[in-house]
C-alpha cells in the first residue's frame, strides 16, 4: 500500500506487523520527520494514524523503588550462582548484592522491587542437563521470604566497586598539586577496575570449577542447540495465588 500510493514520498527501510500497529522504519530523522508530518497514511479501503514509536509503546510500565532483602530455601549449591538468582528474580526484582550461608543453606539476595509483596514466595528452580540420549530436567522446590531492606550489607559477591577515600596532600606548588590528584584519580581507577575484573574471574572460576555431588558435577558447557544449564523458574500453580 505504502509503495503503491506514495511512490514520490520517502520509502520505510523496513515495515514491521505489531498487532495491531505497523512499524515503519526509516533511515534518517528527516525521512521519518516528513513522514510522520502526514498525520494520516490513506488509501481507497484503509486510513492509518500516525504517532511516534518507542520501545516503551503498548508495555507495562512498573518503577522499582522498595528495597529488599530475600532469604532463598532450596538452592543447592552446584546450583548456586548469579545465572539461577537471575532465572528466580529478574522478573522481580533488581539483584544489587548476593551469599550463600554455608552453614545453613540460605541464600540471601539484596535489591530493588515494586513492593516487598510482589516477589512470590514458593515455586521451583529447574535446568535441563543433555545426557546424549535425552534431556534430564532437574527440579528443585524453593521458598523466598522478602523483608523491607533499612540496613544494606556489603557481601562478598556484589559488584559494588570498593570504598577508597581521595586523600590529597598539601602543597604549595598548584601544578605539582594538580598532576599528584590526576595521578590519584587514575590510580583509583585502576583499582576499582582491578576489583572488578578480580571479581569477575572469581564469579568465572566459580562456575568453571563447580563441586561435585554423588559423582555428579554441575558443568558450564553450552552447545549450538541450547544451554544445558539455563535454569527456569516457574511459580507453583498449586500454592501461588493468581492474579490475571
Amino acid at each position: 500500500m505504502f509503495s503503491d500510493h506514495y511512490r514520490a514520498s520517502p520509502q520505510p527501510v523496513e515495515i514491521s506487523y505489531f498487532p495491531q500497529d505497523f512499524i515503519l522504519q526509516f533511515d534518517d530523522k528527516e525521512n521519518y520527520d516528513t513522514i510522520l508530518s502526514y498525520q494520516i497514511l490513506t488509501d481507497n479501503k484503509y486510513t492509518f494514524s500516525l504517532t511516534p514509536w518507542t520501545n516503551d509503546a503498548r508495555c507495562h510500565l512498573e518503577a522499582w523503588k522498595t528495597p529488599v532483602t530475600i532469604d532463598i530455601h532450596g538452592i543447592p549449591p552446584h546450583a548456586f550462582h548469579h545465572k539461577s538468582l537471575s532465572v528466580l528474580l529478574d522478573p522481580y526484582c533488581e539483584i544489587e548484592a548476593y551469599t550463600m550461608d554455608k552453614k545453613s543453606g540460605i541464600c540471601t539476595v539484596e535489591g530493588t522491587a515494586r513492593s516487598v509483596n510482589s516477589i512470590p514466595t514458593t515455586g521451583f528452580l529447574s535446568y535441563p542437563q543433555c545426557t546424549g540420549y535425552e534431556t534430564v530436567i532437574h527440579t528443585f522446590p524453593i521458598t523466598m521470604q522478602t523483608s523491607l531492606l533499612t540496613v544494606p550489607k556489603r557481601y562478598s559477591s556484589d559488584w559494588h566497586q570498593p570504598q577508597h577515600f581521595n586523600i590529597k596532600p598539601i602543597c604549595n606548588n598548584p601544578s605539582r598539586t594538580e598532576e599528584r590528584e590526576q595521578q590519584e584519580d587514575y590510580d583509583m581507577v585502576r583499582q576499582c577496575d582491578r576489583a572488578i575484573f578480580e571479581a569477575e574471574l572469581e564469579d568465572k572460576r566459580r562456575m568453571n570449577n563447580p563441586p561435585s555431588f554423588h559423582g555428579f558435577a554441575y558443568s558450564e558447557e553450552t552447545s549450538d542447540e541450547d544451554d544445558p544449564n539455563d535454569a527456569y523458574y516457574y511459580a507453583d500453580p498449586d500454592r501461588e495465588p493468581k492474579y490475571w
